[in-house]
């Protein structure tokens, strides 16, 4: 795992950002999932494929996956596993992906549940015993978001059937679509989203940072607007503030204070974004030296060229390349047939 998906997984991972998230794409931002009742769950699912079902594990046949983000949510008699995916580039295979990932949560109630009933004693039927699920057993729902923090915009399959069915399929893949079941991702475009008011908590604050992310004017006045948020920022969040604005790299130029758990954010734009006008206004006063010379050098090449002598002749007075004179001289007849 790179450094960037663990800043950012270990950034969502905390309880009320991550109830947060959930609440506002799940529930338009009611406060239905309490951080209290989430609890973090082994990101790591294996699943070990049996010879015939009832039978002995294979050995070595199994398989390994790891969530970004994983919780249980409980309420009352209520339960849940609360998962994220957290994607910085497109992954076009991401429905067989998610449903591997959910399919595997599905496969592991299933054994668990097997088990607490093996404890507890009581006979099962032929064919139970054969599912390893009674007739009576329930399973509770696996919802897996994805986060998806790229600047471009989500270009791959929503769905499974995306990824089977090209536009203009043929009568006979159309047909079979019915007889195969659809798996679709929950996206999460981060720099696209509408109602970034649903979130509760400084989510709200990172996402509008996001969706300015290529505007650094609309950036400082976004932070000028809240100073009183970024004049106090954890170094967790501006760690993952890092990671989601990597397309402005002046961000990086921000220096931690030793000793501190806090960046003053707007004292550190505001200081970035004035050396970079400076830095401007001096590579302006460059090039308009250089476009002076290239000015002169065209009049010199104007009266050699007047008085009958050759660019190879002209190129040697100057001390410049043939090539230098021959474009030259090119923009200067360019130019005097415009003026006409």
């Amino acid at each position: 795992m790179g450094k960037d998906n663990v800043i950012i997984n270990r950034w969502l991972s905390q309880k009320d950002r991550f109830a947060d998230l959930m609440n506002g794409c799940l529930f338009q931002g009611q406060q239905i999932i309490q951080p209290e009742q989430l609890e973090k769950i082994d990101r790591e699912t294996d699943l070990f494929i049996p010879e015939k079902s009832g039978t002995q594990m294979i050995p070595g046949k199994g398989v390994q996956r790891y969530r970004d983000v994983a919780m249980r949510w409980e309420d009352k008699a209520e339960l849940a596993i609360l998962a994220l995916e957290n994607q910085e580039r497109v992954h076009y295979a991401m429905p067989v992906r998610t449903m591997i990932y959910d399919g595997m949560s599905y496969a592991e109630q299933i054994e668990e549940s097997w088990e607490d009933r093996k404890d507890t004693g009581g006979r099962a039927s032929r064919d139970e015993f054969l599912s390893h699920f009674r007739k009576t057993d329930r399973l509770y729902p696996v919802i897996t978001l994805v986060f998806y923090y790229g600047s471009r915009p989500w270009d791959g399959s929503r769905d499974l059937h995306g990824m089977i069915f090209p536009e203009g399929a043929g009568y006979e893949k159309e047909n079979l679509r019915k007889y195969i079941p659809n798996y679709r991702i929950n996206l999460v475009d981060a720099e696209r989203l509408q109602d970034i008011n649903v979130f509760q908590t400084d989510l709200q604050y990172v996402l509008n940072m996001i969706k300015y992310r290529q505007k650094k004017e609309k950036i400082l006045e976004y932070v000028e607007a809240n100073r009183s948020y970024f004049q106090r920022l954890n170094i967790d969040t501006y760690q993952a503030l890092s990671v989601f604005l990597n397309s402005e790299k002046w961000l990086e130029g921000i220096s931690i204070p030793e000793g501190k758990g806090e960046v003053d954010m707007c004292k550190a734009l505001e200081e970035i974004y004035e050396d970079g006008k400076a830095d401007g206004k001096e590579e302006g006063l460059k090039e308009g030296k250089k476009e002076g010379k290239i000015e002169v050098l065209k009049e010199k090449i104007s009266k050699k060229l007047q008085k009958g002598k050759s660019l190879e002749t002209i190129a040697e007075e100057l001390e410049e390349s043939v090539e230098t004179i021959s474009r030259l001289e090119r923009e200067l007849l360019e130019s005097d047939s415009t003026e006409k």
